[in-house]
């Protein structure tokens, strides 16, 4: 009996009694170590790395590009295969002589003036890629203000976290090019004369979506040191304003610079009070420089840009070596991971829509594919009282083709969000109710603002996808970047990873195809005096005051 209950109870042994003591050494560390991590979350959070785009993959997206195009309420003018023409980032692109015009693409210029057929005029020139293209009319010449900066982060499957892979933050750390911008003569585009290579600073970004419209001063989104925070891992560093003075485009020289408070690292106080610092996610800086209306030069006195999710500036630059915020617009509801506030685009009045007087529409870029992140849209801001712009409106969200494989551009592959509006800059006078964007993998969408508060879809046009599926990098951006309007000719143009398209749309009136002198711009005095440079025989021999 008394065996049978010791092996009932458990043998009191050397062995047991180790492996009991070892038992509850082993549970008090467990609890002291729970005790620990319970502690440490009260100040770190539950998951101190937190949870960032890119998100996963919706279970419905393609295994495959597709190949058709979808079209609705536009026409084909004509397409052009290996060159998309630029336009909306910057927001001056044209350069016109007589009835001549060409718009910039990769290194050089695609000549349009025949819309049924254009054509590369030239291409492949050393600097002269992402460019403003205006009319300098101090120096009777057309300049192209062209960007230069240290390559992007953005997350490639060798590199998912972008900027926060450190072999990818320092190939774009230890760039060793122009970081700054560039400024050429093209008054002959096909010859183009470099004029100065302008350093903004060794170790910044350099410049990305800059302003410059040809007259004294250029509004630069610009990072002249690593000293400007970013969380997003698109990039290292962030970007804030620069104002250079341009009056000798050979000779650009630095005026002032401005920067949101807690931006620059060392402003941790002031950086605390956002709800995304330190989120590893959001875009920390400037995208968009400064929209400048009327110039300072003139008496215009504000200026407004994207500085993502810090929101919308209004800046006063009434002193323009002292620049500081008029007011700012922030929408409650950021996405995670994207740029809330991207291009500034003022609309520009005419007297038949009198209601869109004072309005930005300001778009918002996707930065994930595959709607990695939550998808936004643009939106419609007053800025009659800059102390105080208001968000008036929200575009549509495009929908799918009803004949497409796949029932929301989230499933369609690529970025799917608006990235760039039509120019500020451009021939004829603007309709102020209509607005055209670049949307990514949805192609280009027209829309009509005459209701700022609820605007409408009118047209859209999505061409076929090039890449392969196999590799990320030939699609995962989609396929329309940027767009262009002729007014007076009634002529979109849009720039597609495969080439430019040009379209007509009824929204627009009847196109005009055929070689065309350019009569106005739609930002007087922009441009002014570019006709002196008309070649004389197009005026059988006088000049355009002689004309007059």
């Amino acid at each position: 009996m008394k065996s049978t209950d010791t092996a009932k109870r458990g043998k009191l042994t050397r062995r047991s009694l180790l492996k009991k003591s070892a038992g509850a050494a082993l549970g008090a560390a467990v609890a002291s170590l729970t005790g620990a991590l319970a502690a440490r979350a009260q100040v770190s959070g539950l998951t101190p790395d937190g949870a960032v785009p890119p998100n996963r993959m919706p279970l419905g997206a393609l295994d495959f590009l597709d190949r058709k195009q979808y079209i609705h309420n536009m026409d084909i003018v004509s397409h052009l295969p290996g060159a998309a023409t630029a336009g909306g980032e910057p927001l001056m692109a044209m350069w016109a002589k007589g009835k001549q015009r060409m718009l910039p693409t990769g290194g050089g210029y695609v000549d349009i003036s025949d819309a049924k057929k254009p054509a590369v005029a030239i291409k492949g020139v050393r600097g002269l890629g992402f460019n403003a293209t205006v009319y300098h009319a101090k120096t009777k010449k057309w300049i192209a203000m062209c960007t230069a900066a240290a390559p992007l982060t953005s997350a490639t499957p060798e590199f998912p976290h972008g900027a926060y892979d450190k072999p990818l933050r320092d190939r774009s750390v230890n760039f060793t090019g122009l970081r700054g911008i560039r400024t050429f003569d093209v008054t002959d585009p096909l010859k183009p004369n470099l004029l100065q290579e302008f350093s903004t600073g060794k170790t910044g970004n350099g410049t990305h979506h800059n302003f410059y419209d040809g007259g004294q001063y250029a509004y630069l989104d610009c990072g002249w040191d690593d000293q400007l925070r970013m969380e997003n891992h698109q990039r290292p560093t962030s970007n804030a304003i620069m104002i250079v003075d341009i009056s000798d485009p050979s000779a650009v020289k630095e005026v002032s610079k401005w920067w949101v408070p807690g931006q620059r690292f060392g402003e941790e106080a002031e950086y605390k009070k956002y709800i995304f610092a330190d989120d590893h996610a959001s875009w920390t800086g400037n995208h968009g420089a400064l929209s400048v209306p009327k110039r300072v030069e003139n008496g215009g006195t504000v200026g407004y840009g994207g500085f993502g999710a810090f929101g919308m500036y209004a800046m006063d630059l009434r002193d323009i070596k002292n620049p500081k915020p008029y007011g700012h617009v922030q929408y409650e509801f950021n996405p995670l991971g994207d740029i809330p506030f991207h291009t500034c685009y003022p609309v520009i009045p005419d007297p038949a829509h009198p209601r869109l007087s004072n309005l930005v529409v300001a778009t918002h870029e996707i930065l994930e594919a595959d709607c990695r992140s939550p998808y936004h849209t643009p939106y419609v801001v007053d800025v009659k009282d800059p102390r105080n712009p208001k968000i008036i409106g929200f575009f549509p969200r495009p929908a799918a083709p009803s004949d497409a494989p796949y029932s929301d551009f989230c499933f369609a592959r690529g970025r799917f969000g608006s990235h760039n509006t039509q120019c500020w800059l451009a021939p004829g006078a603007s309709k102020s109710h209509i607005m055209v964007m670049s949307y990514f993998n949805a192609g280009v969408r027209v829309f009509d603002i005459s209701n700022p508060a609820e605007p409408k879809e009118v047209a859209w046009f999505v061409p076929p996808r090039d890449g392969e599926i196999e590799k990320y990098e030939t699609w995962w951006r989609g396929t329309t970047e940027d767009v262009f309007v002729e007014w007076d000719r009634n002529l979109i143009w849009i720039g597609t990873h495969e080439g430019a398209y040009c379209l007509s749309c009824p929204a627009l009136g009847k196109p005009i195809t055929e070689p065309t002198k350019v009569a106005r711009w739609t930002v007087p005095p922009c441009n002014a005096g570019w006709d002196d440079q008309t070649a004389a025989t197009f005026y059988f021999g006088r000049s355009t005051s002689q004309m007059g």
